[in-house]
């Protein structure tokens, strides 16, 4: 392969055409070519969208156009480059989802959240909303724990008016907000 240079300073019309300066000579007339050095041609990578449940993952398929050893396939693009886990691929779906969840509170003051049918690839972000309470009785506290990509635990309790102290409450509605990461 052959890599030739155009030097150009400047061009002039002649007879309608345009003809470059060539740099080293000064005046109109053909450009000059500088041979480059030989070497294997680059390799260009074939990529694919993968779907990964939700997400939409670029995949290097294969690779075309290069001479000497292909490189590897199966890796995917990421933040930083090629990595070569699912895990670490960049997911390239345009929006991410937020929803809100809610449960009521079993006897021991805690919610059990179900968001698998969202089919979340990794533990979305969850965050405590207020509770919901059958009488105006006091604020509450909402506390996700037990996180997963299918569901999580909410624990509620109820600050006392007179005493200030927090208690578990049962029969009260755990709201959150579910973020797709």
């Amino acid at each position: 392969m052959t890599v030739k240079l155009n030097v150009v300073g400047g061009a002039t019309i002649q007879g309608g055409v345009m003809v470059p300066f060539a740099a080293d000579k000064g005046d109109p007339g053909p450009a000059s070519t500088v041979p480059g050095p030989e070497g294997n041609d680059g390799w260009t990578p074939v990529l694919a969208g993968e779907l990964d449940g939700v997400r939409t993952l670029i995949k290097v398929a294969d690779w075309t156009g290069g001479e000497g050893g292909k490189p590897a396939t199966g890796m995917y693009i990421g933040t930083t480059g090629y990595v070569s886990s699912k895990a670490a691929a960049f997911n390239f779906n345009a929006s991410k989802r937020v929803m809100v969840y809610s449960a009521q509170t079993n006897a021991q003051g805690v919610a059990t959240i179900d968001y698998s049918a969202m089919g979340f690839a990794n533990a979305p972000a969850v965050r405590a909303l207020p509770a919901t309470t059958a009488v105006l009785s006091g604020p509450t506290r909402s506390s996700p724990s037990s996180i997963t990509k299918d569901g999580c635990l909410v624990t509620v309790q109820q600050q006392a008016i007179l005493t200030g102290v927090l208690s578990l409450l049962a029969g009260a509605t755990a709201n959150v907000l579910v973020i797709e990461q």
